[in-house]
């Protein structure tokens, strides 16, 4: 049990992220008696920038994005990012040593994987080019390309990735993907250590970034990559724009070295979570989709992961380790029974 009288619960969502409010149900709804009688005190917050010095006694937090106040909020006891990646936490390098942090892996990824076929359909399909003739009214047909029986590659096969490749099975695909360990896995023909990557671009009909940012990963799509590339193969990612050297991936597009691509997330991370400025060349290259880093964000996100920060707020007042520990950020969980 919390030895917090109220306990302070913090919940911090930017415009286009989602809505404190519905994080706020979510508590009230497995915490009734608590929240009524003050026990649990909710705040509701859309600027991490700008959180008042009067919330400083705040000794929970869940959120979208950094909470620049963290290091001031001397009672804070953990930290939960309301997603499955935390590179921006690791960066931000101020959370004190004593502060969990969590999140969810893997929480994304039934919206990515959806997305991911989507977005892959699209490019095979050649759906962009049957909406732009519908909008002048041409009626002309196009051939599009089969899924069934060409080769995915999936860079990064972790909760998201395996999503993709279970998906991709359904289409008949051949599944063949990299990681940190070699392992069966379910849907999976064929497993490359990451030290191997080369091999599954090379092979890839649809070469998928399934993986977070990391010194190793930054910028691993380079133009050595894009011609190794087969000429009629697609790139997706919906994981990190700094995943990509963008003036690669235009020339790669531009030239023809590749046949397209799909990119949910850019490279730029104000507003979050990622924007694309309309001056920017990328809009100009050849045969891409660009989207607005939505892969993730369904109506039912706030569901699952606002239901594991209730469920580790459950685990807090329980005094039972929390779920989902970051690496790294461990912290002490003084409050955890014997």
């Amino acid at each position: 049990m919390s030895n917090y009288n109220p306990l302070n619960i913090l919940v911090v969502l930017q415009p286009g992220l989602g809505v404190p409010d519905e994080y706020e149900e979510l508590i009230k709804e497995r915490f009734p008696e608590k929240v009524s009688n003050g026990e649990i005190r909710i705040r509701l917050s859309q600027n991490g920038a700008d959180i008042p010095d009067e919330w400083l006694d705040t000794h929970i937090i869940g959120t979208g994005m950094i909470v620049d106040k963290v290091p001031e909020m001397k009672e804070l006891q953990w930290i939960m990012t309301l997603s499955a990646g935390f590179d921006h936490w690791i960066k931000f390098g101020k959370i004190p040593s004593h502060v969990p942090l969590t999140n969810l892996p893997g929480g994304s990824g039934i919206p990515v994987a959806e997305y991911t076929l989507g977005l892959m359909l699209y490019l095979a399909k050649k759906y962009h080019k049957v909406w732009e003739n519908q909008k002048q009214k041409r009626f002309i047909r196009i051939r599009g390309e089969e899924l069934y029986g060409k080769t995915i590659g999936i860079i990064g096969l972790g909760g998201i990735g395996r999503e993709i490749a279970k998906r991709a099975k359904g289409f008949e695909m051949r599944v063949i993907g990299t990681d940190i360990q070699k392992m069966d896995l379910p849907y999976v023909d064929e497993m490359y250590l990451n030290d191997n990557i080369e091999d599954v671009i090379s092979q890839s009909d649809f070469l998928v970034l399934s993986c977070p940012e990391t010194p190793e990963t930054l910028g691993m799509m380079n133009e050595k990559r894009f011609k190794l590339m087969k000429n009629t193969a697609y790139l997706i990612n919906c994981a990190r724009g700094s995943l990509i050297i963008k003036e690669d991936l235009i020339k790669a597009l531009n030239e023809e070295w590749i046949a397209g691509a799909a990119n949910d997330t850019q490279w730029i991370k104000n507003p979050l979570p990622s924007f694309l400025p309309p001056e920017d060349e990328l809009w100009d290259a050849k045969n891409i989709i660009i989207t607005p880093h939505v892969s993730s964000w369904t109506d039912m996100y706030a569901h699952r992961f606002g239901g594991a920060f209730v469920d580790n707020i459950e685990r807090y007042l329980n005094g039972q380790p929390l779920k989902n520990i970051c690496s790294g950020f461990e912290g002490e969980q003084s409050w955890v029974k014997e």
